[in-house]
């Protein structure tokens, strides 16, 4: 690993990093051909935010109840 230093290089971390590359690798191939890709945090990835790097935050903000009577 001759590129950017990562703070935990070792061969557990590394397998883990190429995994997430390949995902990130199917997810385009998917996109590219027409598929719209939810993924685990509720995201949707089509093909007009697939190369957007700060995704938006999309999160249910809880309003509290309303006090009863």
């Amino acid at each position: 690993m001759s590129g950017e230093h990562q703070p935990f290089e070792n061969q557990i971390f590394h397998h883990f990093r190429e995994q997430v590359k390949e995902i990130e690798k199917c997810i385009r191939f998917l996109v590219k051909h027409g598929y719209v890709v939810k993924d685990l945090e509720g995201q949707i990835i089509d093909k007009w935010n697939v190369d957007k790097t700060n995704k938006p935050n999309i999160s249910y903000n809880r309003v509290p109840k309303l006090p009863r009577e």
